[in-house]
């Protein structure tokens, strides 16, 4: 069927930079997970997926790091949202 993905990373002082990918395919342009403290990004919405029935992966690469972060190239996921497109 057809799903709206969205979904929210955390941000903090020792994040990376990650990209996004459903099943090989880019989410988006890479987002930037460094904040002096521990925040939630918000929600970030990446549209309607046609989405067969079956398995499907979702892939965080982090492809860098904040010149201001700690490098430790950590990443958080806070939660992945599938709801029914409009």
């Amino acid at each position: 069927g057809r799903y709206q993905l969205t979904l929210q990373l955390t941000k903090a002082r020792d994040y990376g930079i990650v990209q996004l990918y459903l099943d090989g395919e880019k989410l988006g342009s890479p987002i930037d997970l460094y904040n002096p403290s521990v925040v939630p990004t918000g929600v970030l919405d990446f549209g309607a997926r046609q989405l067969t029935a079956g398995e499907h992966g979702l892939t965080l690469e982090i492809v860098g790091s904040n010149p201001k972060a700690i490098a430790a190239y950590m990443a958080g996921l806070d939660y992945v949202l599938l709801s029914p497109a409009k």
